[in-house]
């Protein structure tokens, strides 16, 4: 093979070679990691919808130091109270910063799940950006959420956990932390209903959690980069055709 063949061949695997290259950068998808962030904050909240001089004071108590979050609801099963407790929850989004949200997912723990049919819905809906502390916030100074949940999800029993797609309210967060309140999405008259979450005050590592993947730089060469050596690649092809035979003829000649 004649050092002009050599140099074609060559060129021509270089080329193939910075092709292939940028293409599998273009397509490149950046490999991904998660992260747990623990609660900061979680309570619930009662109040009796059937009255609104609140009677039995549910609406000024605090249940923030409890191990446990409660979502419950009693409609008219002794009298006509309708008792209904939600859930708050909040994440300190610090550890996000820089990153590339990919998917978020509120998980809890069932504690307890007393239920009169075979599952309920469980919605959580973002809270507007507005603080609140679990140690003395109350119904009567509950912040505000939105109509629209984010996430439902059927539980049916307990001992196990949760989960709720929460990643579109993470990646768009423009606060420090973010806050959910959770509910039973519907109740029925005569029936009373409970599903029991831990809290982030229990042992061990039961509390509410936020599991969060995000993108990682993968190492690979930019198109531009792979641009270049297929730029080279040509350079290479045109010497080869024109200045190396000329070369070579000259050497014969002499």
């Amino acid at each position: 093979m004649s050092i002009f063949t050599r140099s074609t061949a060559l060129t021509r695997l270089l080329l193939l070679l910075a092709l292939v290259g940028m293409l599998s950068s273009l397509g490149a998808k950046a490999p991904v990691e998660s992260i747990v962030l623990q609660a900061v904050d979680d309570t619930y909240l009662v109040t009796d919808v059937s009255t609104t001089d609140d009677p039995q004071g549910l609406r000024d108590q605090n249940f923030g130091s409890l191990d446990f979050v409660r979502l419950w609801y009693k409609n008219k099963v002794t009298a006509e109270e309708q008792i209904v407790s939600i859930g708050l929850v909040k994440f300190d989004l610090a550890p996000l910063k820089g990153l590339q949200v990919e998917s978020a997912n509120l998980e809890m723990f069932a504690l307890r799940a007393d239920l009169t049919e075979p599952a309920r819905l469980v919605e959580v809906t973002l809270v507007n950006p507005v603080p609140w502390a679990e140690t003395d916030v109350t119904f009567n100074k509950r912040p505000p959420w939105g109509s629209t949940a984010a996430s439902i999800v059927a539980v049916f029993g307990n001992g196990r956990w949760y989960s709720w797609d929460v990643s579109g309210t993470v990646a768009s967060a423009k606060e420090p932390t973010v806050s959910y309140v959770l509910g039973l999405r519907t109740i029925d008259e005569k029936k009373e209903e409970q599903v029991v979450f831990v809290s982030r005050e229990a042992a061990g590592r039961l509390g509410p959690r936020l599991v969060v993947t995000y993108a990682t730089q993968p190492f690979t060469l930019s198109w531009y980069i792979w641009v270049g050596i297929a730029a080279g690649a040509a350079a290479l092809a045109f010497l080869g055709g024109w200045w190396l035979p000329k070369r070579l003829r000259r050497a014969r000649d002499l």
